[in-house]
């Protein structure tokens, strides 16, 4: 137990679809489509209801655990542990709208999830942990929790995007990265990849150097987030062209 709680990094290092990093996709692959699958073809609403208020129950706990874990063993710093990341701010959010089922709450993070917390875990960055650690096991669970939010939106309570959602989301990540950027200069943090790419692969890696990262950062979120609308701008448009079809 106290290797999994260690504060230290693991002795060995995390690989990008390494065995365990495959192993991981595939859980929680086969979690999302058991967990999705039961709540959409359960005829029982009152166990539907109870499954959503557990999830939302379960990302309180994860997200909570990981800060009593890190103060207790001393890791816990102003300049990376404030929930500020989109993730953070998702994870939050995805239990808010868990338990209220709030639309308004899913217009934005369905974007987040989808650019965010899908790139996360596919590339994700464990700051030197790596399996068996708790931290190991935290990250991929918070992260795979919001983008399950994500899904029963969709899928259980069969909600879907608009291009308006689009674009309130750009409104509000600009809104908050504005926010976030002085808190950054203020505790010499990395909220938002505002300041720096993660040391980890991703899609940062193709833009320019600061300060002119900042300025290609949200035309690569814009891009990503279209992306992100993409299948449901082809539904619409295949169902308009059905429509007249059957006009003429």
């Amino acid at each position: 137990m106290k290797v999994f709680f260690s504060p230290n990094g693991s002795e060995s290092d995390f690989y990008i679809l390494s065995e365990y990093h495959i192993y991981t996709l595939l859980t929680i692959t086969f979690t999302l489509i058991f967990v999705l699958c039961y709540a959409k073809y359960c005829n029982d609403l009152e166990k539907v209801n109870r499954l959503r208020l557990g999830l939302a129950s379960s990302l309180i706990l994860i997200e909570v655990s990981w800060h009593v874990w890190a103060l207790i063993v001393g890791v816990w710093h102003i300049n990376h542990a404030l929930p500020l990341h989109l993730c953070s701010v998702g994870a939050i959010l995805s239990i808010f709208m868990l338990l209220k089922r709030k639309y308004s709450i899913f217009e934005v993070l369905y974007f987040w999830a989808i650019a965010g917390s899908v790139q996360a875990i596919l590339t994700p960055d464990l700051r030197g942990y790596n399996f068996p650690h708790f931290h190991y096991f935290w990250y991929f669970a918070s992260h795979s929790m919001v983008i399950l939010a994500v899904l029963w939106m969709l899928i259980v309570e069969k909600v879907r995007p608009t291009w308006s959602s689009l674009r309130k989301t750009v409104l509000v990540t600009i809104l908050y990265a504005l926010v976030v950027y002085p808190i950054n200069v203020v505790t010499g943090g990395n909220y938002m990849l505002l300041m720096q790419a993660p040391v980890v692969p991703t899609l940062a890696d193709f833009l320019d150097v600061w300060p002119g990262y900042i300025f290609w950062l949200p035309v690569v979120a814009l891009l990503i987030a279209t992306m992100c609308y993409l299948p449901f701008a082809i539904f619409d448009a295949s169902r308009l062209n059905k429509k007249k079809e059957i006009t003429t």
